[in-house]
C-alpha cells in the first residue's frame, strides 16, 4: 500500500512541489483497497479542496506511477484506475457493473525468448479478466 512519507519523499526528490492537494491525493489512495479512477478520487476530494484540478490527480498520479508507488490500470478503454497495492496481481473486471477485483492466483509467466525476438528484460506484466461478478451473474 501508498506510504504518504514516501510519496512525498519521491516528489520532493524529483523536483515537484508538495501542495496540500497533493498530499491529500496519496492519502486518499494510501487507505484504499478498492481500484478508483482520477474522476472518483477528484470528486471525493472536491469539498475539501476546491482548486482541486483533474490535471493534478492524474499528473500525482503519473509521478507516483513512475516511482512503482501505485499502479496504473488501463483495464477498461474509457478511463484510468489506480491501484496502490503493487504486490503480484491480477484483475478482474466485471462488464456490466464495471468493478474491479484484485485476483490473488498464483500466476506464473513462462516466455521462451530467442535471440531474433529484441526482447531481453520484461519489466512489468498485467493479466487482466473480463466477465460478470457474483451480484450481475444473478439479475
Amino acid at each position: 500500500m501508498l506510504n504518504v512519507e514516501e510519496g512525498i519523499k519521491h516528489l520532493q526528490s524529483s523536483g515537484a512541489k508538495i501542495t496540500s492537494q497533493r498530499v491529500a491525493i496519496m492519502r486518499s489512495l494510501g487507505d484504499r483497497h478498492d481500484h478508483p479512477s482520477a474522476e472518483k478520487i477528484f470528486l471525493e476530494l472536491k469539498p475539501k479542496f476546491p482548486t482541486l484540478s483533474i490535471a493534478t490527480v492524474y499528473s500525482t498520479a503519473q509521478l507516483l506511477a513512475q516511482a512503482s508507488m501505485i499502479r496504473i490500470l488501463s483495464i477498461y478503454e474509457k478511463k484510468v484506475f489506480f491501484d496502490p497495492d503493487t504486490t503480484p496481481h491480477a484483475h478482474f473486471m466485471c462488464t456490466r457493473c464495471k468493478k474491479i477485483i484484485d485476483l490473488r492466483a498464483n500466476y506464473e509467466l513462462k516466455v521462451r525468448l530467442k535471440p531474433e525476438d529484441e526482447i531481453f528484460c520484461i519489466d512489468n506484466t498485467e493479466v487482466f479478466h473480463y466477465g460478470l461478478c457474483s451480484e450481475c451473474v444473478s439479475l
